[in-house]
This record gives structure tokens, C-alpha cells and sequence, in this order.
């Protein structure tokens, strides 16, 4: 399993949470959001007027090559 990094920036708060195609571990304040999709992950995000980006690691970077 391949799990993804993501980083959101608001207003308010930076927080991050784990995807492997449905959000499966989040920060405190992002808790509602695991066991989403990643698409409707994606949906609140916008909604909200968050920014997203995916973190990558030295792991994910090493994989590819």
C-alpha cells in the first residue's frame, strides 16, 4: 500500500493527512475527513477555499527512478 502525503494550507491552520486512495489517517482538526474519498477529499478542500499539495518524500522520489 502507497500511502500519500498531502499538506493543506488555510487560513487558519496548516494541517496534512495519509490517503491511499481514501484519507486514512488525519490531523485533529482534519478527523471528518478520513474515510473520504480522495475525490471528495478534494471537493472540501475547494469548497472550503483550502490549498492542497502532495508531499513528497525521499522514499516516493527514490521509487520512481
Amino acid at each position: 500500500m502507497v500511502l500519500t502525503l498531502v499538506r493543506i494550507v488555510a487560513p487558519h491552520f496548516v494541517a496534512g493527512f495519509e490517503s491511499d486512495g481514501k484519507v486514512v489517517r488525519a490531523a485533529p482538526i482534519l478527523r471528518d475527513m478520513i474515510g473520504m474519498s480522495d475525490a471528495k477529499a478534494r471537493a472540501r478542500i475547494k469548497a472550503n477555499g483550502w490549498t492542497a499539495h502532495i508531499v513528497v518524500d525521499e522514499v516516493q522520489l527514490i521509487r520512481k527512478f
